[in-house]
């Protein structure tokens, strides 16, 4: 899986379009208009991934790699562009979960990391694959307690050995077709685009 990270890698022009968070819910509405809405479902991540212009040789490569997943069969890891590593300028260190926190949390405690992560950067666990997003700032100091607020919340325990990744987040997908299918240029260079939906 590491050759698909690095095929895929920002450093080849790739760029990261339409990150979308996908929930599933229920409404009931009553006679007199009153509303009930339950989150019925997990919570993933979509995202587009567009290609630079490539050569006969680079488009080949992808394309093999993308038709070895047999449409939506096969899950793959990639670490997409632009939205896997925080917007920080000064984070660093690796930030250790402080004690046992079960699924559907949704505020984990933690030290070993330094400097702010942003709301809005993605983050994940080393215990687990699914991705979350930090809905407030962390302000770390190494030394003390600090809160990531998370969304969504937890969907898998994690304990005081766990890690938290904040740059280079791999996140687990599949390809939301079966048709796999490349654009020629009129200078001879190939494009693609592609889906991909968080695997849970």
């Amino acid at each position: 899986m590491g050759h698909e990270v690095t095929l895929f890698s920002s450093s080849r022009g790739y760029q990261t379009l339409d990150l979308q968070s996908n929930t599933t819910s229920r409404i009931t509405t009553s006679v007199s208009g009153k509303t009930q809405r339950i989150k019925t479902g997990a919570q993933s991540w979509t995202f587009k991934l567009k290609s630079p212009a490539l050569t006969r040789d680079e488009m080949m490569r992808d394309y093999a790699t993308l038709v070895s997943k047999e449409g939506q069969v096969q899950a793959f890891t990639i670490v997409p562009p632009i939205v896997s590593s925080t917007r920080s300028t000064n984070a660093s260190g690796t930030p250790t979960v402080l004690s046992t926190y079960g699924a559907g949390t949704s505020v984990v405690r933690a030290n070993g990391g330094s400097g702010t992560l942003k709301q809005g950067d993605m983050i994940k666990f080393s215990n687990h694959s699914k991705v979350y997003m930090l809905t407030h700032d962390v302000n770390q100091d190494e030394s003390s307690e600090d809160s990531f607020q998370i969304y969504p919340p937890l969907v898998t325990a994690v304990t005081n050995s766990t890690t938290i990744i904040y740059n280079n987040v791999e996140f687990t997908v599949y390809l939301d077709t079966d048709q796999i299918k490349t654009l020629t240029q009129a200078d001879g260079t190939f494009k693609y685009e592609i889906v991909c939906i968080e695997e849970i």
